[in-house]
């Protein structure tokens, strides 16, 4: 996909991997409509393709320093976002499957009492972990995951800009991937064992 360059992009692209935030949000703006739009059709979720342009760009500031070394900066950006995408769709998949499989085990055998307690015990588990949020995070995943509003929702509710909620839905869903990721190890020995 062609992408016009800004004529300053080298420049731009130098004065970010020295930490110049400026020169950032100008690459920042330039790119990130397109970067959306890409996500989104590969992804098919507008919320999902945020997160993933925000990925992208976090993942440019944190690795900033290495910018020299890139050749063809619209490649490298498209290929970060394309690669976000897909993995955002694995992860989705892999999780949707998971809390499937529990939800059958959990209907299959609902008169097994150990059953009933394996199922309750993940629930307590990631329901302590959402409890662990710092309040606002908590708020803005309840808010999100529970009620199933939609960024501008959350932000009209809670009286906060569309990019605070992002950031603390994106906050609250990397702690939880990592407890969730722990939980699938769990929930597959639980599978294993029930299978």
């Amino acid at each position: 996909m062609k992408v016009q360059i800004l004529q300053n992009e080298l420049e731009l692209l130098g004065l970010i991997s020295e930490g110049n935030e400026h020169a950032f949000r100008k690459i920042f703006n330039h790119y990130s409509d397109r970067l959306y739009t890409y996500a989104f059709r590969i992804t098919d979720n507008e919320e999902l393709a945020e997160e993933i342009v925000m990925d992208a760009f976090m993942k440019i500031w944190c690795n900033r320093v290495e910018l020299s070394m890139v050749n063809r900066f619209d490649s490298y950006l498209y290929a970060i976002v394309r690669n976000h995408a897909f993995t955002a769709i694995k992860r989705r998949a892999h999780e949707s499957l998971i809390i499937n499989q529990l939800s059958l085990t959990k209907t299959e055998y609902q008169d097994c009492t150990e059953d009933t307690i394996v199922y309750n015990e993940y629930q307590h588990i990631l329901s302590n972990a959402v409890n662990q949020l710092p309040p606002q995070q908590r708020l803005v995943y309840s808010l999100s995951r529970d009620e199933g509003l939609k960024y501008d929702e959350i932000a009209d509710q809670l009286n906060l800009s569309k990019n605070t909620v992002k950031a603390h839905l994106k906050k609250a869903l990397c702690t939880l991937r990592i407890v969730f990721s722990n939980l699938m190890v769990f929930a597959i020995g639980i599978l294993f064992f029930l299978g």
